[in-house]
């Protein structure tokens, strides 16, 4: 409502301003508005502002690698080669990534039957995703490798330091170069995603993953954290099984292209990783008593074990006792029967990583987060989950759309709050600035 005094446009004391803000989820977004007298912080990390070449990058990445000989070198002489694209993150950037890498080999390689393209067969992600990212691909040899199955596996023996039993595609190991495709993006439990990856979970089996797995749910972990137990056994694995070459996108968190790693892959994924983080953080001036936090939707909130990840950047921004919203759609359910075991049958982290020493199943390493974020905030978790599950399960509050998640946090929370917004949790990591 407006009135107007000698020309003047003027706000009734009694109509409040309000901020709107249009969270992600699932395929599309939710709205929130907030009174613009409450004081809110957005997050975002950086976004690239000039466009990239991709098709240049890539060859100039590949004709000038890290720690590595010139890719042409090293396939001029392989009778086979074998590519790994590391799963549905990313596919159609992976998909670009691929394209050029098969241009190189085209010109270098007599036969196309010398030259394996493999992806992971994800069984709950949906058959036409991987289907549509293996198009471009389809004049070679495919293979969808499935790490539930045992057909195709041969055992490559234990990574020294955690004995984890390293099982790899046996079309992989048989190559005589063998390569990884990915991007590096930031990931709670590895650190960051690319480089070793593309052997260990990419074309394992699933022993060898969950024994892997274990690790995030009985050791610490972080993002951009490339020392722990589960990165030690990822580049043990990837030694064992001869990853040679490595080429990873680094995207910005509106998946926009910042630059392209090639080479050696410890050394130019690690190189990588310092890209990434500075694509990733976000300053943080002071730490807030509400923190509305989106998955990122899409493939970040099919499941609740998928949106837990943007329970991290939740954290980071708020107080002790302050209050996470979470908005993920979790269309799909709450996800892994592991995750709901270690929530719903554990009172704290602790209690998570005892059960996963003596039964551990996926999941786990997520249940074991969910409790370290339960144990110091209140989540209210706006999604499709039924609210019994929810409250009774889960521990925590249920809420329909944001503007509802939002109303039920400033009920907990005494003082005025101070709030935050991050539009992407899972690819954004507060940092209070200095």
């Amino acid at each position: 409502m407006l009135v107007t005094l000698r020309g003047r446009c003027i706000t009734p004391f009694w109509v409040q301003i309000k901020m709107r803000f249009d969270l992600r989820y699932g395929a599309g977004f939710l709205p929130l508005e907030i009174n613009e007298r409450l004081t809110v912080e957005t997050l975002l990390p950086m976004t690239v502002e000039h466009v990239v070449d991709v098709e240049r990058s890539i060859i100039e990445s590949l004709e000038h690698p890290i720690n590595s000989d010139p890719f042409s070198k090293i396939i001029s002489n392989a009778e086979s080669i074998a590519l790994v694209v590391n799963g549905s993150q990313d596919f159609e950037l992976n998909s670009i990534l691929l394209l050029e890498v098969l241009e190189h080999l085209r010109t270098s390689i007599l036969t196309q039957d010398n030259i394996s393209v493999i992806y992971q067969n994800e069984s709950q992600k949906p058959r036409s995703q991987s289907e549509a990212s293996i198009d471009a691909a389809d004049d070679y040899q495919l293979i969808l490798h499935d790490s539930n199955s045992n057909d195709n596996l041969c055992f490559v023996g234990e990574t020294p330091t955690h004995c984890t039993p390293l099982h790899v595609n046996q079309i992989f190991m048989d190559a005589a170069v063998k390569i990884g495709i990915g991007t590096i993006r930031p990931d709670v439990f590895v650190g960051a995603t690319g480089g070793r990856m593309s052997v260990l979970p990419h074309c394992s089996g699933m022993k060898s993953i969950s024994r892997n797995s274990k690790l995030m749910a009985t050791h610490p972990v972080g993002p951009f954290v490339t020392d722990s137990a589960v990165c030690t056994d990822l580049d043990e694995a990837s030694k064992l099984a001869c990853l040679d070459f490595v080429v990873n996108a680094i995207p910005d968190w509106k998946d926009n292209l910042y630059g392209i790693v090639a080479g050696d892959p410890y050394t130019a994924w690690k190189n990588g990783v310092s890209h990434s983080k500075l694509m990733t953080m976000t300053n943080l001036q002071h730490k807030a008593d509400i923190a509305i936090v989106s998955a990122g939707g899409s493939d970040n909130d099919r499941t609740l074990y998928d949106a837990v990840d943007a329970l991290h950047a939740g954290r980071e921004s708020t107080e002790h006792g302050g209050v996470i919203v979470l908005v993920a759609e979790c269309d799909d359910g709450p996800g892994y029967n592991g995750f709901i075991r270690g929530v719903s049958e554990c009172n704290s982290s602790e209690e998570v990583s005892l059960l996963a020493e003596t039964g551990f199943e996926i999941g786990m390493e997520k249940a074991k987060l969910f409790w370290d974020v339960l144990s110091a905030r209140k989540i209210v978790i706006c999604s499709r989950l039924r609210e019994s599950l929810v409250t009774e399960r889960f521990h925590c509050s249920s809420a329909k759309d944001p503007q509802e998640g939002f109303k039920l946090a400033k009920s907990l929370i005494v003082s005025r709050p101070r709030i935050a917004i991050i539009q992407h949790g899972c690819r954004s990591i507060p940092m209070m600035n200095s």
